[in-house]
Order: C-alpha cells, then sequence, then structure tokens
C-alpha cells in the first residue's frame, strides 16, 4: 500500500504529530497540496501496487480536490483508505456521497482522543461523521499519555456501532525533534498500559492492533501470551506503506522523512521503490540492528519478527 500525502492543512495540533513538522523543512508552503495529475502518474506507473491506497495530511477533508480524487480512485476500482480526525465539516464529496455507494470504495481511520481535546463545533463534526458512516470506520489511538483513560475509545465504539478493533500507535520522535513522544526508557511502563487497555477492551468485545513502532522486548513472554489470547494483532516490524508527496517525493514514513526522500519517478515500479527508499535510509543511519545495544542478538530480531524499533531514536 502506498500512502499519499494530501495537504499540510490541519487545524488538530496534536502533540505527538509527525506531519507538522514538515511545514519546517525543505521551505514547504501551507498551499502546497498534491495535485490530481500527480495522483495519475502515480497510478499509471505504480498499477496495483497502489491498492489499497491511504490518503492521509495534514487534514484529507481539507484537500481542495477530494471529490475529483475519489471520482479518480472510483475509476480505476481503488479502495480509499482515509486517516482523519473527521473534526472539520464534512466535504462535499462525502456529504454527497451514499452509504451504499461509499461501501467497498472507502473506509476511515479516525484517530480520537478526549472529550476534552475537543471544541463544541469540532466534536458536532466528528458526531455528525459518525452518524454517517460508522460502518465504515474504525478508531486510532495514539500513545503518548501513560496515565489516559481509553475507556472513552470503547464508549464511542458502543454509542456509535463503529468496528470493534482499534488502531494502537505509540508516539515515535521525529528525527531531530520537534515532538511528544514515549523515550525508550519508559517502553516496558507503555507496554504495561497497553496490556491493560487490551484487557479492558476485551471486557467489551473490543481487539486491539498494532501500528508501528512497538517492539517485542517492551512486553514480557507472560504479556505476549495474554495479547495473543485477548486477539490482538503484534507487529513488531516496519510497516511496508510508502509515503509520498506533493511534487512526487517519497520517504519511508515520517518520523524519517527528513531524510532519504527520494524522486518517486525514478522508479520504474514499486519494488524499486522501496529500494530506493531502503538505501537513502541506510546511507544517513546505518544499518545498526535495532535501537538498543542489546538489539544486535535478539533471536527476534534475528528471525525478522521484531525490527528493534524505530530509527528516528537513533538520533535522539
Amino acid at each position: 500500500m502506498a500512502n499519499l500525502y494530501l495537504t499540510h492543512r490541519c487545524q488538530r495540533g496534536c502533540p505527538f504529530c509527525f506531519a507538522r513538522k514538515v511545514l519546517k523543512e525543505g521551505g514547504n508552503r501551507l498551499d502546497e497540496v498534491m495535485t490530481i495529475d500527480e495522483v495519475r502518474t502515480l497510478l499509471d506507473r505504480f498499477g496495483a501496487a497502489m491498492n489499497p491506497i491511504g490518503l492521509l495530511g495534514g487534514e484529507p477533508f481539507l484537500y481542495p480536490h477530494l471529490t475529483e480524487l475519489l471520482a479518480l480512485l472510483r475509476e480505476r476500482n481503488i479502495l480509499a483508505k482515509v486517516f482523519t480526525s473527521a473534526t472539520n465539516p464534512m466535504p462535499e464529496a462525502l456529504a454527497q456521497l451514499p452509504l451504499e455507494d461509499a461501501t467497498g470504495r472507502v473506509n476511515f481511520v479516525v484517530n480520537v482522543g478526549t472529550r476534552d481535546t475537543y471544541s463544541d463545533r469540532q466534536f458536532a463534526n466528528l458526531e455528525a461523521f459518525f452518524h454517517k458512516f460508522a460502518s465504515l470506520s474504525s478508531l486510532s489511538f495514539t500513545i503518548f499519555d501513560l496515565k489516559a483513560d481509553a475507556t472513552y475509545l470503547f464508549d464511542l465504539i458502543d454509542r456509535y456501532e463503529l468496528n470493534r478493533n482499534i488502531r494502537v500507535g505509540i508516539a515515535l520522535p521525529i528525527l531531530k525533534g520537534g515532538n511528544q513522544y514515549i523515550p525508550l526508557e519508559q517502553y516496558r511502563e507503555a507496554g504495561e498500559y497497553y496490556v491493560r487497555v487490551a484487557l479492558a477492551a476485551a471486557e467489551r468485545q473490543i481487539t486491539l492492533s498494532m501500528d508501528c513502532g512497538f517492539q517485542a522486548c517492551m512486553f514480557t513472554t507472560e504479556q505476549l501470551g495474554v495479547l495473543q489470547l485477548l486477539g490482538t494483532h503484534l507487529n513488531f516490524v516496519c510497516g511496508s506503506a510508502i509515503d509520498i508527496g506533493p511534487k512526487l517525493q517519497a520517504w519511508n514514513c515520517f518520523p524519517l522523512f527528513q531524510i532519504g526522500r527520494v524522486d518517486v519517478m525514478k522508479a520504474q515500479n514499486a519494488g524499486e521503490l522501496q529500494d530506493m527508499l531502503r538505501e537513502a535510509c541506510e546511507a544517513a543511519l546505518g544499518d545498526a540492528p535495532g535501537v538498543r545495544p542489546e538489539c544486535a542478538d535478539c533471536d527476534l530480531r534475528k528471525k525478522d519478527l521484531c525490527k528493534g524499533g524505530c530509527k528516528s531514536f537513533k538520533s535522539v
């Protein structure tokens, strides 16, 4: 899967956000967006490797060409996976799209926070979105406050009958700094927190899945067994999605976007683009195994079951 970074615009201001740093690097402008012609070029070049396709930012709801983009993806029979806060008014492209027409064409991953992080208008927009697209929506939650009560997630799922799986990320550092994240010395504590949330979720018949950045060693063997019994999707390796932004520049992932950016059009296929990104990252950060000294002798890393954490820690 590829992720299209459509726009820099966003009004949430999450303290762990990777994307906002984009504006401070390389002279990027707030009004810079990916064009429809650029998207069409990507689809022509990479074909099936672009299906499904992630739409992110910034905030995709603030992307000015969303109507045209969704029409183009429908024409190519490509599933759009929209990563949103849903706190802005629903764009016309979605407001006028019947649910039955959206089914099989688009789904939504909605990153949510506690009620006190929303204005009344933002929360009203979120509720309006769920009233229409609940059946196509799942929640996303980022661990950055180890004292946060995650019960509100379960309440939202029950209230609006959302998908009963929550995609959980862990706040990672942006290379060279600039956001709030969980430091390595707190990863064991973060692992305990994840298990507590998973157990509480299971009581409501809700499962969790892991986004990238988790490390196997942040959990005990017993905790890993508990998570497996709960049906948790465990993930200790880097994702395969490629992030592509305006001017057809690609990067490995947002924590590492300042390094190793490559010109997409220099690659003839998705595999070649992946190789270019990997080589650019290794040239900048080296190819040392994991971010902890003990990663070098870790059996799970040697079996490629754990990558040893996000390489963005190498510059912290």
